[in-house]
């Protein structure tokens, strides 16, 4: 072992030195100049560049870099994935590149295991709150995706499991995951701001019984507003140039949605059958019935509806679990935790829809991976006033990413997010 890792370390010395000399002539370039050139290198060439000195690692990550790579057209879309591994208790980070297996970066150790909500901001990923050890955290990570190093980002005022996310403006709103006394706390709802690195407090939801029940994950953010689903089927918005909530539909049971992303405006979701749907965002403030007019997405016959309709990726602690069942609400005495939250892992990679989820095969656990891009068409002509368009998927690649053998506990995909550089 200690040979391999001295092997690894001089193979890092010599491309170190080689690139120090292919760069040689480039140093003598202003900044400006520097900048311009390396805009146009590939994210994994800059990644070995950063290690040839300060300067070179300075204008990799800066801003600058960043904007010019985005003017030119020469970003490129990465997909993270955090998965929880037993009996290692505390989640791994991965880069998925397509074609390719996952490939671990650097993880946090203090990370909460379980209930954290992330978003993505620029060029970094935010872990917001969680549990550690059956009770909430404040705490508030920053995964920077151009150097794939942490830094510890200011805490919230309260503690939060599951809050729900967004960003607007350049800003995260975070809302709801409090618990006990919390819930009437007048921090129920906070905003950061990165530039200035603080947390200012929001209205709370005026509703108090919607703010006991349990608030999860944001489904999406349109145009000034951060939309969240309250229980199992209650959607609620707050408006952030209004500065206030409201509520926009009741979601119909029958779908029951599992997770949510936005691509090109359109909402798309897995419900408890296992079909990938879709809705206008207008949809989301119909009345009354809101979102009944999701679709399903065609085409998508080959993916395995049974598999990912019984997707267990998620799931929660006892400590989840016990409030779940203090607080059911009327007429769902029979519905647990986990059939009301998400199970497959649903997100959206350089305009392809992006699924994870689980099959267990014997004693096996078999994480698998679909990547679909997704056409838009007419409806059949004599129905077209009525139903309106069709979504059509096709499936870019599927294939599974982890195999655990002998199945002992479920390995869980905690998040999975794009982000472009």
């Amino acid at each position: 072992m200690r040979k391999r890792s001295n092997s690894a370390a001089e193979e890092r010395r010599q491309k170190k030195r080689k690139l120090d000399e292919k760069l040689s002539p480039l140093s003598s370039l202003p900044d400006e100049m520097i900048v311009s050139c390396l805009a146009r290198v590939s994210r994994s060439d800059l990644a070995a560049m950063s290690v040839v000195s300060k300067r070179y690692r300075s204008l990799v990550t800066s801003p600058e870099l960043y904007k010019t790579r985005s003017e030119l057209g020469c970003v490129e879309n990465f997909l993270y994935a955090c998965l929880l591994t037993p009996p290692d208790p505390s989640p791994r980070w991965f880069v998925f590149r397509r074609g390719k297996p996952l490939f671990p970066i650097p993880s946090l150790p203090s990370q909460a295991p379980e209930a954290s909500s992330v978003v993505v901001l620029d060029w970094g990923i935010y872990v917001i709150g969680g549990c550690i050890k059956g009770r909430p955290t404040s705490d508030v990570w920053l995964l920077d995706c151009r150097t794939h190093t942490w830094h510890y980002a200011p805490s919230m005022a309260v503690p939060r499991a599951a809050p729900a996310v967004g960003v607007i403006g350049g800003k995260i709103y975070v809302f709801g995951g409090c618990w006990g006394d919390k819930v009437d706390s007048l921090d129920w709802a906070e905003v950061f701001d990165p530039k200035t690195q603080t947390w200012d407090t929001l209205p709370p939801m005026p509703d108090r019984k919607m703010r006991t029940l349990h608030i999860h994950d944001s489904i999406v953010v349109r145009e000034d507003k951060v939309y969240a689903i309250v229980g199992k089927d209650k959607t609620y918005y707050y408006s952030a140039s209004e500065g206030q909530w409201g509520r926009a539909t009741t979601t119909p049971p029958q779908r029951n949605p599992r997770d949510w992303c936005v691509i090109d405006k359109l909402i798309y979701c897995v419900d408890s059958k296992g079909n990938l749907c879709w809705c206008e965002p207008e949809d989301l403030d119909r009345e009354p019935q809101g979102m009944y007019y999701w679709r399903r997405v065609k085409g998508l016959d080959s993916l395995n509806k049974k598999t990912l309709s019984t997707s267990r990726l998620v799931h929660f602690g006892a400590r989840l679990k016990a409030l779940w069942e203090a607080r059911k609400i009327p007429n769902a005495s029979n519905k647990n935790l986990i059939d009301m939250l998400p199970g497959a892992r649903l997100s959206t990679c350089g305009g392809n829809l992006v699924l994870f989820w689980d099959v267990i095969e014997g004693d096996q656990l078999e994480i698998w991976f679909a990547e679909i891009s997704l056409e838009r068409r007419k409806g059949p002509e004599m129905l077209a006033n009525i139903l309106g368009p069709e979504m059509w998927g096709n499936i870019v690649s599927s294939h599974f990413v982890m195999t655990v053998d002998p199945f002992l506990d479920h390995y869980k995909v905690l998040h999975s997010v794009s982000v472009t550089l």
